[in-house]
């Protein structure tokens, strides 16, 4: 037991103060403090607490007479009034606060000076430096020897009554805390977005290391998770179910649970006593409290633009429909460096409008197609071909999908389809032992061309660049973009308040200009044939065969063959996420026929027009190795890139961005208050 007991006075009795009484009760238990007393704000609050008391004085106004009786005060008070009762409480006592220290970064000053001239501790708390998760995450990053590439955190409860008058950034700034305890660096850029009641703020740090936060008041259950991604592994602490998971590039996963006790608010204010009988113990004293509500403040969201500017790089269809949905709430600008739209990945593709049944072993995939089918229908259906059948068959050999694991997943998913196969002589009867006729269409390619170009031009909130390239980019410091681009008129700069990068395999150019984290990604040299066939318009897949499939173009004879291993020329993983130059483009046509021909004999009167060759792009370490979503990444500062798995989810993906974009824009021009103190539980 330690000799000397300081005698400690509770400031406030809310929720979060009971907390703490609970906690300095079983501090008293043990013999290290006695609680002097308990200060209510009201005679109804005093006679709320009168039997929680159980004993300890209970009093209304703290005047200096009962402070000088005591050795330290814990206030655990509503935000606003910290600063107020700090300045009054330290020159008398010892002071633990509950955070922030104050509303803005200046009156945290004056309590920092004040804290020096009175030789009293000041105390803040910021209790998730005393969490079991958050103490071994800092001894993790300690053994690792770079910072991460990118941090994202989220601390958010559900909606409150009353969210609408308080600050995110200053009633959850424990996640500015967590990342200044466990790296202690300073930001070099904050900036802050609304939407609705969370805040999305983004911290540039030396390194650069980019920060993406989210913060407030949103969805059912309370969330408090911070990921760290490193070059060659993720780590995942969640601050709820306290665990930490580390996934490496190995696709293995480890994960680690940890104690619920000790509490961090009881570590938390051990810590305090301890500080208080020598000076020398470490703790978050003003100084962190200071610098923790300066960078809170910096990054609170600024009222934004009525109609922003937005650039959106790259004229496939994920980029012609995120300009065309943008246009509705936005300034925008689409630069594409070729002489007309959809000439890259959207037109070098099978021309397939998918309803699912490419993906029998990717459920989250059939899902994300079924999701997104509607709205892209309802934009574009003039330019699907439904008039010829599709089939899909499984293969007789085949061992990872096998006749009754694809008609299961079909089935599962509530896949259209009927029993039956491709006329007679197409296909070899004997190599397959399922036959599916399927509601799939396919996209008339030279239409969708025209449908978006015509819409881009008459629509006067988009100004449409062709033979235009992006060059380069900088971030300005208060958030703004300023691109360099190339086109017909020469060399100029726009800046824009908004970017999104629908380049597909330059997936990582924005990420490199703007120092982003950039993407490990797989790019393979992807080789289709042209074929004419003196047959009608058909589609047909075989499954697992290994893969090959015929589709048509809607034009007459006109098909595409590709094949799941011959299609494939290279694949690479380059280190700098930069797709390559393949150079002088290598053909496997005779092979492709021939083993594709093994299912589709009718190939054996194929005559090759020519071949098309794409570079597709994937995710390097993907564990769900089938999967083919369509990834929206969002970098923070006002930067997203686009991965786009299939053409179907271009409009419901577009308008996911737009809304990202709208709840920023309606960010309301007074800056709420925070005026309560929130219980980390």
């Amino acid at each position: 037991m330690p000799e000397f007991r300081p005698k400690v006075l509770l400031i406030g009795a809310g929720r979060f103060g009971l907390e703490h009484l609970a906690e300095w009760r079983r501090l008293a238990d043990a013999g290290e403090v006695e609680i002097a007393g308990i200060v209510v704000d009201s005679e109804k609050s005093r006679e709320a607490i009168g039997e929680i008391a159980a004993g300890i004085p209970v009093h209304r106004q703290p005047d200096d007479a009962l402070i000088r009786g005591v050795d330290a005060v814990d206030i655990v008070t509503p935000s606003d009034t910290h600063a107020k009762l700090v300045r009054r409480f330290l020159p008398l006592a010892h002071v633990l606060v509950e955070k922030p220290l104050a509303m803005d970064p200046d009156e945290a000053a004056e309590l920092r000076k004040l804290a020096l001239k009175s030789g009293n501790v000041l105390m803040v708390g910021h209790v998730f430096r005393f969490h079991s998760v958050v103490r071994e995450l800092k001894r993790m990053v300690a053994a690792i020897p770079e910072l991460p590439r990118g941090i994202d955190g989220i601390m958010t409860n559900p909606r409150e009554q009353g969210a609408e008058t308080r600050d995110p950034n200053l009633e959850f700034l424990h996640l500015f805390d967590i990342v200044d305890f466990l790296f202690g660096i300073e930001p070099v850029m904050n900036v802050g977005r609304r939407k609705g009641f969370v805040n999305h703020v983004s911290i540039r740090y030396a390194g650069p290391m980019n920060v993406n936060l989210k913060m407030g008041w949103g969805g059912d259950a309370k969330v408090r998770v911070v990921k760290l991604l490193y070059s060659d592994r993720q780590i995942t602490a969640n601050l709820i179910d306290n665990s930490i998971v580390v996934a490496g590039r190995d696709n293995e996963l480890d994960k680690t649970f940890f104690p619920a006790e000790p509490q961090a608010l009881r570590e938390e204010l051990r810590t305090f006593l301890a500080a208080i009988r020598d000076r020398s113990t470490s703790h978050p004293d003003a100084s962190v409290g200071e610098r923790i509500v300066r960078i809170a403040v910096a990054a609170t969201p600024r009222p934004e633009k009525e109609r922003p500017k937005v650039a959106v790089i790259g004229g496939g269809m994920f980029g012609a429909t995120c300009a065309l949905e943008l246009a509705k709430i936005a300034q925008v600008s689409l630069f594409e460096r070729h002489e007309e739209l959809l000439t890259e990945v959207s037109f070098n593709n099978q021309f397939r409008h998918h309803s699912g049944f490419h993906y029998p072993r990717s459920y989250d995939t059939i899902a994300e197609i079924k999701a997104t089918r509607k709205d892209f229908e309802a934009e574009y259906e003039d330019a699907i071909i439904r008039d010829f059948p599709s089939y899909f068959c499984t293969s007789a050999t085949g061992i990872e999908i096998p006749a009754e694991r694809y008609l299961a997943a079909c089935m599962n998913s509530n896949l259209a389809f009927t029993l039956g196969g491709p006329p007679e002589g197409m296909l070899d009867l004997s190599k397959v032992n399922l036959c599916l006729k399927t509601d799939e269409a396919v996209y008339d390619v030279p239409r969708l061309r025209q449908i978006v170009t015509d819409r881009l031009r008459r629509n006067k909130d988009i100004r449409f660049h062709l033979r235009t390239s992006v060059e380069s980019g900088v971030i300005g410091a208060d958030g703004s973009k300023r691109l360099t681009v190339v086109g017909p008129e020469g060399a100029r700069e726009e800046t824009f308040d908004y970017i999104v990068n629908a380049t597909y395999k330059n997936r990582n150019l924005v990420a490199k200009w703007f120092g982003f984290p950039v993407e490990p990604l797989r790019f393979d040299l992807y080789e289709m044939l042209v074929l004419q066939l003196p047959i009608p318009q058909v589609c047909v897949t075989i499954i697992d065969g290994p893969f090959t499939s015929l589709v048509g173009t809607g034009r007459e004879g006109e098909f595409l063959l590709s094949h799941i291993h011959d299609s494939v020329l290279r694949s690479v993983i380059p280190a700098d996420g930069m797709p390559p130059d393949w150079g002088e483009l290598p053909t496997n046509r005779a092979t492709m026929l021939r083993h594709s021909a093994r299912y589709l004999p009718i190939l054996g009167k194929a005559t090759v027009v020519g071949s098309r060759w794409a570079t597709r792009t994937v995710n390097a370490f993907a564990r769900d190795f089938d999967a083919r979503p369509t990834v929206i990444t969002n970098h923070g500062f006002g930067c997203w890139s686009v991965l786009g798995g299939k053409i179907v989810t271009c409009v419901t993906n577009a308008r996911e961005i737009a809304q990202e974009i709208l709840g920023a824009r309606s960010t309301p021009d007074r800056r709420p208050r925070a005026v309560g103190a929130t219980s980390i539980r």
